[in-house]
């Protein structure tokens, strides 16, 4: 069994609406309502988790350590949090490229990294945008 290979990472709102994306990967992917935090799709696995109105998805193809696969959810859902206190749909549009430096940092070509608080330290931003009337 593979450590983490992710083959995409999705942040979608409660729409099913996608906000953003990295794939590491060429994978397919076929979109559904579902419950469970994971979803097979012929040869596709789909791990998620929410966040408030919003969720994060992990997409593969390959045999991975679940465990570790959530863990990483999480991280990046702690690591979000951490720069713009609450993940909601507009947080997350006002700080796509954020987001995206944060992915480079903590995924290395679907492999994750460590993604502690104090990881992304080294980033040059030093807190993302907020919602309007919202405060840390």
């Amino acid at each position: 069994m593979l450590s983490a290979m992710i083959g995409g990472l999705f942040i979608y709102n409660h729409k099913g609406e996608v906000l953003i994306s990295r794939v590491c990967t060429v994978t397919t992917s076929d979109w559904q309502k579902v419950r469970s935090p994971v979803t097979n799709i012929a040869q596709t696995s789909f791990f998620h988790i929410e966040r408030s109105n919003i969720s994060l998805a992990a997409v593969t193809k390959l045999k991975v350590n679940v465990a570790m696969l959530f863990e990483f959810l999480y991280k990046m859902s702690d690591v979000m949090m951490a720069y713009f206190s609450k993940i909601t749909e507009v947080n997350v549009k006002n700080n796509l490229d954020l987001i995206y430096e944060l992915l480079d940092e903590i995924l290395d070509f679907g492999y994750p990294q460590n993604s502690g608080d104090r990881s992304s330290e080294n980033l040059h931003h030093s807190a993302g945008h907020q919602e309007p009337g919202r405060t840390h």
